[in-house]
C-alpha cells in the first residue's frame, strides 16, 4: 500500500474484472420469431423495430446444454444496456413451456431458471411486449447464460465491502480499516487462467478475507428497516390501462424474487391497484393474498389510491380511506395504519384529523425533501393538524447518489446498496433520538420494484460490519412501531406540510379541475336527497362505484394536471358518464312529472336566501301563490329570487308562460352604481374604484385596477405542467384590451356587464354580475385559450391592513403570512385554497371566492387567482381550447367569520338544485338543521353496512361549540362514530335534537337510528 491514492481506483478495476467473469457461458438463442400487426416473421437478434405504446411478441426455443447442469441458469433478455428509464424501454413478460415466470424490463434483465428446466429438453418461449411511451425503434437481445457460483458469489461480497467501503469514507467511519480489508482481499485473485483450480483458490482465500469484516463487531448501533417496493404511478406518462399492466408485471417479478430470497418482503399501497388486479388477473391476486398472509407482503396504505392532498375536497379525502381501509380489512384481513404517500405534492393541515379519525396513526412521505427553498428540520416526529390531531410522522431519507439537486434530497426509489445506506442513516435529523431509518428500495413510477442485485445487498447488509447500519427490520408497520417508542423525545411540527415545489398543479388542465369539484359536491347532493327523499331506493351500489372513480382521478398526476393527453382523454369521459348518471338518478326520484311545475332544493347544511335559474322564461309563484321575483337573462333563462330557505329545504314552484321583459344591451358609463357599489372605470374598462355604499368604503387601494388580468412568461426550470417558479412574474403582459363591452342585463337580481378582452390569438370573455343586495361581484368567465407556456392570472388589490389572508381548506382553514420576511414566506409565493382567500383588517374583508381555480398568491393588500397554466410537457395542449369558470370578490364587514364568507363560497359552488316536475314533499320541516353558525352540516348519506343515516359535520370558524341537530323525522338513537363510521358514544337525544360536542376545527360523524 504504497499508493493510497490508486488504491481505490486499483480496486475498483479489479472488482469490476470478477463481475466479467459472473457470468460462465452465454447462449444466444437463434431463429426468432417477431408477431407485429398479427403477423409473424423472422427477427434477427439486435435489429431495430417498433413504435411506441404498441404490443409485440417474440417466440422460439432454446435447450440447456447438459454441460451446463451444475451451474445456476438464466434467461436474459434485454433491449439497449445503456438505457435505464423502463417507461420508455420495452416491457416484457416471460413464458417457458406456456407457464408465465417472471416480468423483464431495463432493471430486471434475466429470469433464473429453476432446475426442472434443465431436465426439460427443448424450451418454448414467448415475450409479450409493451414497447414504452417513446417513439423510437429498440433492438432485442435473448439469451440463456450460466453463472458460476463461486464468481457470483464473491462478487456481491466483494461488491457490498467495496461500496461500504466507499460510504464510510464519504459519511464517516474507519475507511482505513475496509481499504487494508480490500487490498488484502484483491491481492488474493488470480485472473491468469479464468476457472481454473488457481482462480478458485483465489476467490476462495478472498472470501475468507471479506469474512472477517463480519467478525469485528456484533454491536448494531444503527439499524435499517429495508422493504421492498414499486411506486407505481397510476397513471402520469402512461394511461391507467397501462399501469394496470405495469403492475401486473412488477408484482410477478416480486414472487419470483421472493422465491430465491426468504427474507425479502414487500410493501405495496393504493386498493385501487389491488382491486385492478383482482379484476384483471385473479391467479396473481391470489398469490399476493398468499403472500400477505403469510407476512411476506405488506399491504398499506389506507388510501383507496395515493391522491393529491391539495386540490382534494375534506368529503373527498374521507372517502379515500374510508374505502381504502375498507378493501384492505375485507380482502386481506389488514387493518391498514399508515398513510403511505411518498410522491404528493403538499399535505393539507387537515389530514392529521382525519388519520386520527381513522384509527390510522402513521405517515409516510419523502416528497418534501425536494423543497426548493428550505428543509424540514424534522425526518421523525408528530404532525398536528389545525384541530390539534396529531400523526406520527416520518420521511424517508434515501439519498439518491446520481440526482441529488439539494444536499437534503431523498427518494422514494431508493437502491439497495452500502453506499445508500450508509448516506441515509447519515441523512437522518432524528438520529439521536431514533437508531432506525427505513429504506423502501425497488425501481418505481414505471414500475419494476427490487432487483436480484439489491437482495444479494440485502442478504449481506443483515449481519454487522463496521460503521455500517445493519439491516435489522422488514417491515413499515414495524418500524412505526419501534418509532413510536420514542413518543416523548420526538418534535412537533405545526399546521400545513407545504411544498415548496409543483406550485402549477394548482392549476395546470383546469377543466379537470372543474369537473373533479362539479362532481364531488353532486355526488354529496345525491346522497342528501335520497337520503332524505327516497331511502328505500338509496343508489349505494352506484354511487360507490362513481365516488371510486373520482377518487382514482385524484391520483397525484391526475388531478394535478401533470399527465399526458391519453389520460385526460379518458377522465373527460369517466367525469361526463358520471354527470349523465347522476342525471339519470335524480331524474329517478320520486318526481311528479307537472307540466310548468319546479322544484327547487337547497341542499346546503345552512338556510341561504339565493337565485334559482330555469332553463325558460315567464313569471313563477310559489304553490302557495307567491309571486317571485325574477329576471331574464342575458341567454334567454330565468333568474328568479328565492325566499330564505332552510338547509336541505325544498320548495316547489309554478311557471307561468306570461310574457316577460327582456333587456336590450346598453352603453356601459364610466362611472355608475348598483345597489351595492359605486363604480369607476378606466379607459380599459377596468374598475380602478369600487365603494362599498352601505360602509362608504373604498375597495381598490389608489392607483390599482380590480380584476386586473395578467399574462406571465411561465417557462419553469424543470417540470412544465408541475411548476411555477419564483422568477414568473419577470416578463408580463396586461390583457386590457377590448373588442367589446355593453350591459346586457339589468334587473332586481343583478346587472351584468359583457367585456371581451383579445390577447394574442385568445380571447378572454367576461359576464360581471353585480348581485344586487349581496355585496358580491361575479366575473363569470369563458376563455378561448390558445397560447403556450404563459400564466394568466387576476390579480384583485384590496385596500386592507393585514399581515396574514385566510385561505379555506378541508374542513377549515389556514392562516398564510402575505410578507416575504423569511424564506419560508417567500417560498410560499402560490398556495392552495379550496374555494375562498380572504384579506381581513378589525372590521371589514373582502374575499376571492373561485367555482374551481385552488392556485392563489397573497401579498400586501393584493390576492392573485391563477386561471391558466398552459403548459406544454407532458401535455403539449394541455390547456389550448375552452375554459368555463367563475370567481367572484366579496366584500364583507367584519372579518370572513362575521362577514359569512364560507357560505358565499359555498352558494357560488353549489347552486340551489333545479328539479323539472314537483318533488313529493312530506314534510313542513327540513331534514336536519344545526343551531351553530360555526357548525357546518356537509354530508348527509346512507350508512356503509347498515339501514341508518349518517350525518357528517364539522366546526370551522376555530371556536369549541355545543351544538343541537334538529331532525325532522323521529330519532331513535343517534350514536357519535369515527370516519369509518364505526360507533364510539351514544349522544343525547331530546324531542328529535341530537346533542353534539365540537373543539375547534373538529369534524364529527353521527349515525342516525329514526
Amino acid at each position: 500500500m504504497t499508493h493510497r491514492q490508486f488504491e481505490f481506483e486499483r480496486i475498483r478495476k479489479l472488482f469490476f474484472k470478477v463481475n466479467r467473469y459472473k457470468i460462465k457461458e452465454r447462449m444466444v438463442i437463434e431463429n426468432l420469431s417477431l408477431k407485429q400487426d398479427e403477423t409473424w416473421s423472422p427477427y434477427t437478434q439486435g435489429d431495430y423495430f417498433g413504435q411506441k405504446n404498441t404490443y409485440y411478441e417474440v417466440k422460439g426455443q432454446f435447450e440447456i446444454p447438459t454441460a451446463w447442469g451444475d451451474l445456476p441458469v438464466a434467461f436474459e433478455g434485454f433491449s439497449n444496456p445503456a438505457e435505464s428509464d423502463n417507461s420508455t424501454n420495452p416491457q416484457m413478460k416471460v413464458y417457458l413451456n406456456g407457464e408465465y415466470v417472471q416480468a423483464l424490463d431495463t432493471n430486471h434483465r434475466e429470469v433464473l431458471l429453476d432446475d426442472r428446466f434443465k431436465e426439460a429438453g427443448v424450451i418454448d418461449f414467448s415475450v409479450p411486449i409493451f414497447s414504452g411511451r417513446e417513439e423510437k425503434k429498440f433492438p432485442l437481445h435473448f439469451n440463456v447464460i450460466a453463472y458460476d457460483p463461486a464468481t457470483y458469489e464473491l462478487y456481491y461480497d466483494l461488491a457490498t465491502i467495496f461500496d461500504a467501503w466507499r460510504g464510510v469514507e464519504k459519511f464517516g467511519g474507519d475507511a482505513l480499516f475496509y481499504e487494508q480489508k480490500l487490498v488484502e482481499a484483491v491481492n488474493q485473485l488470480d485472473f491468469r487462467q479464468p476457472y481454473s483450480q488457481e482462480y478458485y483458490a483465489g476467490l476462495a482465500a478472498a472470501k475468507a478475507v471479506l469474512a472477517t469484516m463480519y467478525e469485528v463487531s456484533d454491536a448494531t448501533p444503527q439499524k435499517v428497516t429495508a422493504i421492498g417496493h414499486t411506486h407505481i404511478d397510476l397513471a402520469w406518462l402512461w394511461t391507467v390501462q397501462q399501469a394496470i399492466e405495469k403492475g401486473e408485471r412488477s408484482f410477478q417479478t416480486v414472487f419470483k424474487l421472493m422465491d430465491e430470497y426468504p427474507d425479502y418482503t414487500f410493501v405495496n399501497s393504493q386498493p385501487q391497484q389491488y382491486q385492478f388486479m383482482k379484476d384483471n388477473y385473479p391467479e396473481l391476486y391470489a398469490e399476493i393474498k398468499k403472500k400477505i398472509k403469510e407476512g411476506r407482503w405488506e399491504a398499506e396504505g389506507a388510501m383507496w389510491v395515493e391522491a393529491d392532498c391539495n386540490l382534494t375536497s375534506g368529503e373527498s379525502l374521507v372517502r379515500q380511506v374510508l374505502y381504502g381501509k375498507r378493501f384492505l380489512k375485507e380482502e386481506f384481513d389488514v387493518d391498514s395504519k399508515i398513510l403511505w404517500l411518498p410522491d404528493v405534492f403538499g399535505y393539507s393541515a387537515a389530514l392529521p384529523q382525519i388519520l386520527k379519525k381513522t384509527n390510522t396513526p402513521y405517515f409516510m412521505t419523502t416528497k418534501l425533501s425536494w423543497n426548493q427553498f428550505n428543509q424540514i428540520p424534522y425526518d421523525s416526529f408528530y404532525w398536528q393538524g389545525i384541530d390539534g390531531s396529531k400523526v406520527l410522522t416520518h420521511f424517508i431519507t434515501t439519498i439518491s447518489e446520481h440526482y441529488n439537486p439539494t444536499p437534503y434530497y431523498a427518494t422514494y426509489n431508493g437502491l439497495l446498496d452500502p453506499y445508500s445506506i450508509k448516506g441515509t442513516f447519515d441523512r437522518y435529523q432524528q438520529k439521536k433520538v431514533h437508531d432506525e431509518v427505513m429504506v423502501a428500495y425497488g425501481y418505481g413510477d414505471g414500475g419494476g420494484g427490487p432487483t436480484r442485485e439489491m437482495l444479494e445487498y440485502q442478504k449481506r447488509l443483515m449481519k454487522p460490519l463496521p460503521d455500517m447500519p445493519t439491516i435489522t427490520g422488514n417491515t413499515a408497520n414495524g418500524f412505526f412501531e419501534r418509532l413510536n417508542q420514542k413518543e416523548k423525545q420526538l418534535p412537533t411540527w405545526y399546521g400545513e406540510l407545504y411544498f415548496e415545489y409543483h406550485r402549477g398543479t394548482l392549476t395546470s388542465i383546469g377543466k379537470n379541475k372543474k369537473y373533479n369539484r362539479q362532481i364531488e359536491f353532486l355526488l354529496q347532493t345525491i346522497e342528501k336527497l335520497y337520503s332524505q327523499y327516497d331511502f328505500v331506493n338509496y343508489p349505494q351500489e352506484a354511487l360507490e362505484r362513481m365516488w371510486k372513480v373520482v377518487l382514482l382521478n385524484q391520483f397525484h398526476d391526475i388531478l394535478p394536471g401533470s399527465s399526458i393527453e391519453e389520460v385526460y382523454q379518458q377522465t373527460t369521459k369517466e367525469y361526463e358518464a358520471i354527470i349523465a348518471e347522476c342525471q339519470s338518478l335524480l331524474q329517478a326520484l320520486p318526481i311528479a312529472a307537472t307540466k310548468d311545475r319546479y322544484t327547487v332544493y337547497n341542499s346546503l347544511g345552512f338556510g341561504r336566501e339565493s337565485v334559482a335559474l330555469l332553463p325558460t322564461t315567464g313569471t313563477v309563484k310559489t304553490v302557495e301563490g307567491t309571486t317571485l321575483t325574477s329576471q331574464v337573462t342575458h341567454d334567454n333563462q330565468l333568474l328568479v329570487a328565492l325566499p330564505e330557505m332552510a338547509a336541505l329545504d325544498s320548495l316547489n314552484l309554478e311557471l307561468s308562460k306570461a310574457s316577460v321583459a327582456h333587456f336590450d344591451s346598453e352603453t356601459v358609463e364610466k362611472t355608475f352604481e348598483t345597489i351595492d357599489f359605486k363604480v369607476v372605470l378606466n379607459d380599459n374598462y377596468e374598475m380602478i374604484s369600487l365603494v362599498d355604499k352601505a360602509n362608504n368604503r373604498e375597495i381598490i387601494p389608489q392607483g390599482e385596477k380590480l380584476n386586473e388580468l395578467v399574462a406571465y412568461e411561465d417557462i419553469p426550470m424543470d417540470y412544465d405542467a408541475w411548476d411555477i417558479d419564483v422568477y414568473y412574474q419577470e416578463k408580463s403582459w396586461a390583457v386590457d384590451a377590448v373588442s367589446e363591452v355593453k350591459w346586457v342585463e339589468k334587473g332586481p337580481i343583478r346587472d351584468t356587464m359583457k367585456v371581451v378582452r383579445p390577447f394574442e390569438n385568445s380571447t378572454i370573455t367576461q359576464w360581471i354580475h353585480f348581485n344586487h343586495g349581496t355585496k358580491r361581484v361575479d366575473f363569470e368567465t369563458a376563455i378561448d385559450w390558445q397560447l403556450d407556456q404563459v400564466l394568466l392570472k387576476a390579480q384583485m388589490p384590496i385596500a386592507v391592513n393585514t399581515l396574514e389572508a385566510t385561505y379555506d381548506i378541508q374542513f377549515g382553514n389556514v392562516t398564510r403570512n402575505i410578507h416575504k420576511n423569511t424564506t419560508w414566506d417567500w417560498a410560499r409565493f402560490e398556495s392552495c385554497g379550496q374555494k375562498w382567500v380572504d384579506l381581513s383588517e378589525g372590521n371589514y374583508g373582502v374575499s376571492v371566492l373561485s367555482d374551481s381555480k385552488y392556485g392563489f398568491s397573497t401579498d400586501f393588500q393584493k390576492i392573485g387567482i391563477t386561471l391558466i397554466k398552459s403548459a406544454i410537457d407532458p401535455y403539449p395542449q394541455a390547456d389550448i381550447g375552452l375554459h368555463e369558470f367563475t370567481y367572484s370578490i366579496y366584500a364583507h364587514e367584519g372579518t370572513w367569520k362575521e362577514g359569512q364568507t364560507m357560505e358565499a363560497a359555498l352558494d357560488l359552488n353549489v347552486p340551489v338544485l333545479v328539479l323539472a316536475g314537483e318533488l313529493a314533499v312530506e314534510q313542513d320541516r327540513p331534514f336536519f338543521e344545526v343551531d351553530q353558525p360555526n357548525i357546518l352540516l356537509d354530508t348527509v348519506k346512507k350508512a356503509e353496512d347498515s339501514e341508518h343515516v349518517i350525518v357528517r359535520l364539522y366546526e370551522y370558524m376555530n371556536s369549541q361549540s355545543q351544538a343541537v341537530i334538529t331532525s325532522q323525522k323521529p330519532v331513535k338513537k343517534a350514536v357519535l362514530c369515527n370516519l369509518l363510521e364505526e360507533e364510539e358514544q351514544e349522544l343525547i337525544v331530546e324531542h328529535n335534537q341530537i346533542h353534539v360536542s365540537f373543539k375547534p376545527f373538529e369534524i364529527q360523524t353521527v349515525k342516525v337510528y329514526f
